[in-house]
């Protein structure tokens, strides 16, 4: 019976670790498909591919809506700073803040307006680098 229990326990631990490790992994792909999203508009800005935007930027903004729960206690990587949990409330306003401006991009890429599009465009860069610079390593 007890070598029941301690296989269990073991089993929990490592599904625990287990998931946790596949979480960071896919917060990081998200990362890396958003840094991608915001390459290929600058791209599409160019030729006029605003429909292509208005994708890449709905992409970001799905995102920045759950972006903060994938981030629990105890998922600490490399990439991420410990401020992160101490700052909670701030990293989550971060991520509303980069959400909007998604949105912005979006918004302004369905009406077509290029100006507004790269202004957005800026904006929602300074969001990323604004969380970057206060929660990434």
């Amino acid at each position: 019976m007890k070598l029941l229990t301690s296989l269990a326990i073991c089993v929990t631990l490592f599904s625990i670790t287990a998931s946790a490790t596949d979480l960071i992994a896919e917060r990081k792909a998200n990362f890396k498909a958003n840094a991608a999203a915001m390459r290929v508009m600058g791209g599409q800005l160019g030729s006029n591919d605003f429909a292509g935007i208005a994708a890449g930027a709905d992409k970001i903004a799905s995102y920045a809506v759950k972006m903060t729960s994938y981030f629990p206690e105890g998922s600490r990587s490399e990439g991420a700073r410990d401020d992160i949990w101490q700052a909670f409330e701030t990293f989550t306003a971060l991520a509303q803040k980069n959400q909007q401006a998604a949105l912005a991009v979006k918004m302004s890429a369905e009406a077509g307006d290029k100006a507004a599009i790269q202004q957005a465009i800026q904006t929602l860069g300074a969001s990323c680098k604004a969380c970057h610079s206060k929660f990434k390593n």
